[in-house]
This record gives structure tokens, C-alpha cells and sequence, in this order.
């Protein structure tokens, strides 16, 4: 039976991993390459082989002028920050408690004078920008290559939602591989917690809200509480419509940002999906899930589980045609039963928004074309 994760229970686990930070003796790691920057915690996350696991490892590397001593002095010091390195730490290892094996498990806490370096399991497959990078569009087979991806990660979303937690920051660089071999797709990680939130509805956003501008869901922006499991579920169809077209939809859904997205919210989402470029290269049934996700009212968008007050038979985006193989539903799908949570919610501010530092797909770019307001 799952269990949903409690605030009560981050506290505590995030109080002991501050305690148990251990010193970082650089001996024991040898540096092999940058992986990335990581810019919100003003770090960068580096691929190391580490003598003590016999393996290579990521290391997030953060100055501890950000991260401070401990989740108390860092929420005294930043108190209108929506990303937390604690909270990112907490949730990872409650998540391997819980038996989630669809993120990178952390494995150790180190620091010295100057930085704190959080050191986790390697996926060595790149993330989804990567996979979209190598895998140009269109192709006869796109399709068939994003289903085990696309399943697999509606199925750990599902998981973490099961367990009460709102991710608030998927996106293609968020979401990882861990390499394939001959015979198997890769396995997908989920990372990057730092934004998330312990239950369902999430506190108004009072600027631009968590997550990258071309990813937020739409009432984000409208001063209110919201669903955050719903929103996710919006994120997770910019990602899916980035991997089918190799190019986000827009690049911002903050109205008066993206031409683009302003004509959605007039005419809807569904014809932008079914213009003529799209229905020539891609299946109605993939149409119609991208159409499920990226609706910009919630109250008329699938999510990954049924609502807390009436769970009668509702529909989920598990029951849209793409998804309904017994390979999605059976091979990728982990959890075959929907729980919600009923946690209240958690007083946090806004991310700025900001750039991911990768480089970009192209925005707004001929996405008009054929549709007269």
C-alpha cells in the first residue's frame, strides 16, 4: 500500500542529512567530465568516479554560501525562494524509502570550506533535450521510439502524485536516462525536487510561479491557489510535444509572452494540434493525448490520477488510445492502482524565470501558420 510522504516526515529526514553531512576528502573522487551547470543552486553537476562506491557518480556541486549550514539558516537567508537544495535532498531519500526507483538515489552528503557536494547515481544516457538533440524529426518511427519513454515517465509522475508529491518542475532536462543496451530502452529518472511541493494544491504563485516559463501551466499566472498535479500534467505535454517535433510549442504561457499561446487561450488547443504539419506526421491518438495534456483549463485536463472528491470511473490520461498497449500499460506503467493526496498545502514564493543554460529549440517559429484569429 502506498504511503503518502508527510512535511513531518522531510523535516526530520532533511534535519538528519544535515547532520550527517560528511568532510569532502577530493582523494576519493576523480573528476572526469562536466555534466551541466546548475544554475539555480549556483553550482554545476559534474561526472566523477568515486573510489568509495567503485563506480562513477554525479555530483552537484554548490557553493555553501547558498546552501548554508542547514535547512533552518537557508530558509532565514532565503526566505522567498522557491528552490530548496534541502527539500530536493529530503525528497530523494524519502522517495528510496519508499521504494521509487525512477530518480537518481543520493548516496552521499559532503562539505568543505567552501562547498557542499551532493553525490548521486549516474544516468549515463543523457537527458530528453539530449534525446531530442539526437534524434531528429520527423521520422516513420518517432512514434514507437517516445512510447516507452513518454510511458515510462507518465508512470513515475503517477508515482510521485500516488505519494502526494507535485514535482512543479518537469521539463526535457529534468527528466534523465540511464543508457540502453541492445535488447531494452532506457530506463527514465526523474531529478530535481527542488521545487517541489508535499500535496496536491499549491499556494498562489505571486510572480511567475516554479518551473521554466514554456512549461508553467497557464493558471499559474492567475493569482490562486492551484492543482499542482494538473499542472504537472500540462508540463508533461509541452515535453511530450517537444519530443514529437524536436521544438517547444511556445515559449511562454504568461499572457502577451508568446503569440502563439495568446491564440490557444482564444481558439483552443486542439486546432493548433491539428494543423496540417502535424495530422500528416503523427497519429490522431498521439494528437489526442498531447490535446488531453495541454488544455488550458485544468478542470478540462487529464491527469495521471483520479480527483480526491469523486473518483468514480474518471478518466485519466492512461486511458487515451496512444497509451492503451499492454506494453504501456503493463511493461512501463509501475503502480497499477491511483491514490491522491489530501495534504494541505505548503506557504512557499516563486522562481524567477529564467533560462534552462542549454542550448534552445527554436520558439513560435511558423507554429501560426494557416490559423487566422
Amino acid at each position: 500500500m502506498l504511503q503518502e510522504i508527510r512535511v513531518e516526515d522531510l523535516e526530520k529526514t532533511v534535519a538528519q542529512i544535515a547532520n550527517d553531512i560528511k568532510p569532502w576528502e577530493s582523494g576519493n573522487f576523480r573528476y572526469v567530465k562536466k555534466i551541466e551547470d546548475a544554475a539555480r543552486n549556483h553550482g554545476r553537476v559534474d561526472l566523477m568516479n568515486g573510489s568509495t562506491y567503485n563506480r562513477a557518480v554525479a555530483v552537484k556541486k554548490m557553493p555553501n554560501s547558498w546552501v548554508e549550514k542547514g535547512p533552518k539558516e537557508f530558509a532565514k537567508k532565503h526566505p522567498s525562494e522557491c528552490e530548496c537544495p534541502w527539500r530536493s535532498l529530503a525528497i530523494l531519500v524519502e522517495l528510496t524509502k519508499q521504494g521509487f526507483n525512477a530518480t537518481c538515489q543520493l548516496l552521499d552528503v559532503f562539505r568543505d570550506d567552501h562547498y557542499t557536494y551532493a553525490v548521486s547515481e549516474l544516468a549515463a544516457g543523457g537527458d530528453l533535450f539530449s534525446w531530442c538533440l539526437n534524434h531528429p524529426v520527423p521520422t516513420a518511427d518517432r512514434e514507437s521510439e517516445m512510447l516507452p519513454l513518454v510511458a515510462q515517465t507518465f508512470s513515475a509522475v503517477e508515482w510521485l502524485h500516488a505519494l502526494g508529491i507535485a514535482h512543479r518542475d518537469l521539463s526535457l532536462e529534468n527528466i534523465l536516462l540511464s543508457g540502453a543496451n541492445t535488447t531494452k530502452a532506457p530506463r527514465v529518472k526523474i531529478i530535481d525536487f527542488g521545487m517541489a511541493h508535499v500535496g496536491r494544491m499549491c499556494p498562489t504563485a505571486t510572480t511567475l510561479g516554479p518551473g521554466k516559463p514554456s512549461y508553467q501551466a497557464p493558471e499559474l499566472h492567475l493569482k490562486r491557489e492551484y492543482d499542482g498535479f494538473l499542472a504537472d500534467a500540462f508540463s508533461l505535454g509541452v515535453v511530450v510535444y517537444a519530443m514529437a517535433l524536436g521544438n517547444y510549442p511556445w515559449q511562454s504561457t504568461k499572457p502577451g509572452r508568446s503569440r502563439v499561446f495568446d491564440w490557444i487561450s482564444c481558439h483552443g488547443i486542439l486546432p493548433f494540434l491539428q494543423r496540417r504539419e502535424m495530422a500528416q506526421c503523427f497519429s490522431e491518438d498521439l494528437i489526442e493525448l498531447m490535446a488531453a495534456l495541454l488544455q488550458t483549463q485544468p478542470a478540462q485536463r487529464l491527469g495521471l490520477v483520479q480527483s480526491g472528491k469523486c473518483k468514480q470511473d474518471l478518466p485519466t490520461i492512461w486511458n487515451c488510445k496512444w497509451l492503451a498497449s499492454s506494453a504501456a500499460q503493463g511493461q512501463w506503467r509501475a503502480i497499477s492502482s491511483n491514490s491522491v493526496s489530501t495534504m494541505a498545502t505548503e506557504t512557499e514564493s516563486d522562481a524567477e524565470e529564467q533560462g534552462t543554460g542549454r542550448p534552445a529549440f527554436g520558439f513560435d517559429t511558423g507554429g501560426l501558420a494557416g490559423l487566422a484569429c
